[in-house]
């Protein structure tokens, strides 16, 4: 049962990208974009800890590994964010800009399910899944 985390967090990276974005303004009192942030610390724990709870349970002989090609795969997106995301805020603004990335979340939320509901089947592709 690694993967129900994952729905709360798939549901909190959304509102945290849509709520920090709209409530990033002066006319807003200064605690609620700093409370909207709070959503991002649960969505990446709660998506992050199964995550990699379930890729260490899928490919246990493989599991340094996965992990390593995780850690590279998030440090290397960790790392290209910066060269667009001045352009993208200068351009749209905050509230836009964290809307498209709230867009872009969305369209991830079914992926937790997906997993939950056909993952013995999406392993079963897998030569090295155990």
């Amino acid at each position: 049962m690694v993967l129900p985390p994952m729905f709360v967090g798939g549901l909190a990276l959304p509102i945290c990208m849509f709520w920090f974005g709209w409530s990033s303004r002066s006319s807003v009192h200064w605690i609620m974009p700093i409370i909207g942030s709070g959503f991002f610390s649960v969505g990446v724990v709660t998506l992050f800890n199964s995550l990699f709870t379930y890729l260490g349970l899928t490919f246990t002989a493989y599991a340094g590994s996965v992990f390593a090609g995780a850690t590279l795969f998030r440090a290397c997106f960790g790392a290209s964010f910066p060269l667009f995301a001045r352009a993208l805020f200068n351009k749209l603004g905050v509230a836009p800009g964290n809307s498209l990335l709230g867009g872009l979340t969305i369209l991830f939320v079914p992926v937790p399910y997906l997993f939950y509901f056909y993952g013995e089947r999406i392993r079963g592709w897998s030569k090295r899944a155990s």
